[in-house]
């Protein structure tokens, strides 16, 4: 391998996931100052009213949207863009029809949810908010046909800047007039509405180049295709919104609003364990499914492993800050009334921190053409999450949703990762890995006993400073670096001045070491 990769190195995943890693850190950047907002401008008890509400709806549009994302993405490579309009007609149709049903049920449903949940304020709350459930659908399928393309400025754009910007902008509007309640339902809707009005206005300004038309009414063929990629990927995502959500929703049965808004404040937080994740799925998946569907099982597992290294490198320092400093980090970013959240923050992060350490499993599956697994074994993992809120929640509070959410997400990776094992031979894990994982974490250790728990904003990001430089050099030391990943570094370094490859073994710059 040289140091120019192809298009479908773990270096050109490198490439894609970086773009789109800075879409999400300051998408979700944005996302966590609005949020931080609703919390603070809201109290506690009507903060968790209203995203109780919001997250039964987030729940309504993930049931469909993600799958019939993922489906459109799969589909149009799968046939190499070829009838690209009717597949997008297909998902405009399904979301359409599927979307529109789930919403009138949410809608007849209002006053039975808000008795069973304990919170008379549901049934005023959930109509405000039900278009999030259509337009999320119809909005992942303008995000799909992009993925497919694997144009990662374009999906940064539709999916994390303009949608978090033209909700801030509402958020100010609100605000300005006084109306924090509203400016929160409007905050959460602007966000598919502007994935649905960027994507699409996206697409038809590219269309411009393209012989191929954007949207088609679909035949039978283009209709069931995608069809049968999206059921069993909506039913996935189903079972793996229930890991994300049932905690909140458990919490609003056997606990009080408070406790929700609590819980629900933290909930952005908690993602940091997932901001590098996420980005390089964007381009894996595609990658992934190339390399599968012309039988490279080999460059599969480099492309598996070298991503989840990378992804846990990136990753584990940010969850030890948020483990080590929770108190200090609630604190300062919501205030003295919402401490109680800070050990519920501590768990969730180190627990979700598994997600990263398996890597990107979930789309795998899906590359090597098993949807139907993702649904099982996070049906599996939704069980087990069930079973223990039922026991953790009344005895523990938030802390034990938390628990059970950790212990929920370990199930269903670790499933996942014994089914890719035994259908492709193929694991994330690697010495590398490892020792980045061991060093930072002792690092990190050392560093909380030196400053204490309780600290303010400059030994806070002192210490974030040290524990993500620990993690860097530790990557670089350990070495096992392929060529591509030597070429990429030696890339960075003409970039930014920064001299990064004088802490690599020398025997692995020159592509020796095996």
């Amino acid at each position: 391998m040289g140091t120019t990769p192809d298009e479908d190195s773990p270096a050109s995943l490198g490439s894609s996931a970086s773009t789109v890693l800075l879409g999400i850190v300051v998408g979700s950047a944005l996302a966590l100052a609005a949020e931080t907002y609703l919390a603070r401008s809201l109290t506690p008890e009507v903060y968790g009213a209203i995203a109780l509400a919001y997250t039964l709806i987030y729940s309504l549009g993930l049931l469909l949207g993600n799958g019939i994302g993922d489906a459109i993405a799969r589909t149009l490579n799968s046939r190499g863009g070829e009838g690209s309009g009717a597949v997008v007609g297909s998902g405009l149709i399904i979301s359409l029809t599927i979307g529109g049903l789930l919403v009138m049920a949410g809608y007849a449903a209002r006053h039975p949810l808000a008795e069973a949940l304990g919170e008379p304020a549901l049934a005023t709350y959930l109509p405000w908010l039900l278009p999030f459930g259509v337009l999320y659908p119809l909005g992942q399928v303008a995000f799909g046909t992009i993925r497919a393309d694997t144009n990662s400025k374009a999906a940064v754009l539709v999916r994390d800047f303009a949608p978090r910007l033209l909700g801030i902008g509402v958020l100010a509007v609100t605000a300005a007039l006084g109306a924090s309640l509203f400016g929160a339902v409007a905050y959460w809707l602007m966000f598919p509405s502007g994935i649905l009005l960027f994507g699409f206005g996206y697409l038809l300004v590219r269309q411009r180049t393209r012989t191929e038309p954007l949207m088609a009414y679909p035949d039978a063929d283009a209709l069931g295709t995608v069809w049968s990629h999206a059921w069993p990927l909506a039913a996935s995502a189903s079972m793996f919104m229930l890991l994300s959500t049932l905690d909140v929703l458990m919490i609003g049965v056997f606990a009080t609003s408070s406790e929700v808004g609590f819980y629900r404040a933290i909930q952005p937080l908690r993602q940091s364990t997932t901001f590098v994740l996420s980005a390089a799925s964007f381009a894996f998946l595609p990658l992934a499914t190339r390399q599968f569907s012309n039988g490279r099982l080999d460059s599969l597992g480099e492309l598996f492993t070298v991503s989840t290294k990378w992804i846990v490198t990136a990753t584990l320092p940010l969850a030890l800050l948020f483990v080590c400093y929770a108190e200090s980090v609630v604190l300062l970013l919501f205030g003295a009334a919402y401490s109680p959240a800070a050990p519920a923050l501590a768990v969730l992060t180190a627990g979700l921190f598994v997600r990263a350490l398996t890597g990107l499993d979930g789309d795998l599956v899906k590359a090597i053409d098993r949807p139907r697994v993702e649904l099982w074994t996070a049906a599996v993992g939704v069980g087990v999450n069930v079973v223990v809120n039922l026991w953790a929640i009344p005895r523990f509070g938030i802390l034990g949703a938390a628990i059970g959410t950790a212990i929920g997400y370990g199930v269903y990776n670790a499933l996942e990762l014994v089914v890719i094992y035994r259908a492709v031979g193929v694991h994330p894990f690697s010495k590398a890995t490892t020792g980045v994982v061991v060093v930072t974490v002792l690092v990190a250790l050392a560093v909380r006993a030196v400053t204490g728990g309780s600290v303010g904003v400059v030994t806070l990001v002192a210490a974030g400073g040290v524990i993500g430089l620990s993690a860097v050099g530790a990557l670089l030391m350990i070495g096992d670096l392929s060529e591509a990943e030597i070429g990429a570094l030696t890339q960075l370094e003409r970039r930014t001045g920064v001299r990064l490859l004088w802490l690599v073994p020398t025997r692995n710059q020159t592509g020796t070491n095996p």
